[in-house]
């Protein structure tokens, strides 16, 4: 016997809850209902899904009086704290949102930064459902079950085609969500701080001492060593960043920089990450300029006196 999805629906409504069971058994799929992010939380400890079908107004335990969005946001996070595989161009475990209310579509939409495959809107229809389910499961990889027992198969990007760097900014306990290549990883606040140096050199048009970059003296630096392998993850054995060894450090030719929210960086509250992204900030404000490209070649007269 064919083994059959299994999807996870976090719903407080028991009517609602029902109709999407009945959606996913004509796709084929089995179902487990959780009607708050406690409850949510035991069922993805016990059980393995395929999917989530997550409604953004939730109560937060059984015993709640009513449901909040934040609470869907909360539990968001919470499956992408476990469940941050990536494949490359979806997340492993998809998680589908379902918006309720005309004035939960901005909340919805910002969670889509937060790692949701797609948004629902309520009322639904059966159509619209059942598309966007098989749209999440294929976009995972998830052609069939017995791929959903298989590791995600993620392909290192290659350089020569170009690596997009972008920050859509939303913060996991006391990371930051980082996109390289199209996939995602948290980076804690050291990492990221050296990360936006980095961005900020390339957009500044020059390569960065790693004086600048908090190294104490002339000798070796680890900062950058710590970063490489908080990349390492979604880069396998690629290195995106050159070092001429003199103390200077910029990414390598065909890194490019996408997005970055410097309203959430700024929310971070760090004197050295909300300056970094001012500086971003004034770059994009700042009139086009011909870019003078990523020259391996360092300016002599950056360079730092060796001692």
């Amino acid at each position: 016997m064919t083994q059959r999805h299994l999807v996870l629906i976090v719903e407080d409504d028991a009517e609602i809850a029902g109709d999407l069971q009945q959606i996913l058994l004509s796709l084929d799929c089995d179902s487990i209902v959780a009607d708050n992010r406690k409850s949510a939380l035991v069922e993805l400890r016990k059980k393995s899904f395929c999917l989530v079908l997550l409604d953004l107004q939730i109560k937060d335990t059984v015993d709640s009086i009513k449901g909040h969005v934040a609470h869907g946001k909360a539990l968001l996070r919470n499956i992408r704290e476990k469940h941050g595989d990536h494949t490359g161009t979806a997340y492993w475990l998809p998680v589908l949102v379902v918006s309720g209310f005309a004035h939960e579509r901005d909340e919805a939409l910002d969670v889509m930064k937060g790692g949701a495959h797609d948004v629902i809107q309520k009322p639904f229809e059966t159509r619209a459902v059942s598309e966007a389910v098989t749209q999440a499961l294929q976009a995972s990889g998830r052609l069939s079950h017995e791929q959903c027992h298989e590791p995600p198969i993620a392909q290192v990007p290659n350089l020569k085609e170009g690596i997009v760097i972008a920050i859509p900014g939303d913060r996991i306990r006391n990371r930051t969500r980082v996109t390289v290549a199209s996939r995602s990883v948290n980076l804690p606040d050291a990492s990221l701080k050296l990360l936006l140096h980095l961005i900020v050199a390339q957009k500044n048009g020059r390569p960065v001492h790693k004086i600048d970059l908090g190294a104490k003296n002339e000798e070796g630096f680890k900062g950058i060593s710590n970063l490489r392998n908080e990349l390492r993850p979604l880069l396998g054995g690629l290195d995106i960043i050159h070092n001429d060894y003199h103390g200077h450090y910029q990414f390598k030719e065909n890194v490019t920089v996408g997005e970055c929210s410097v309203e959430r960086l700024l929310e971070i509250g760090d004197q050295t990450i909300s300056r970094l992204a001012k500086e971003l900030q004034h770059h994009e404000q700042a009139p086009p300029k011909k870019s003078e490209g990523n020259s391996r070649k360092f300016p002599t007269h950056r360079r730092r006196r060796q001692k």
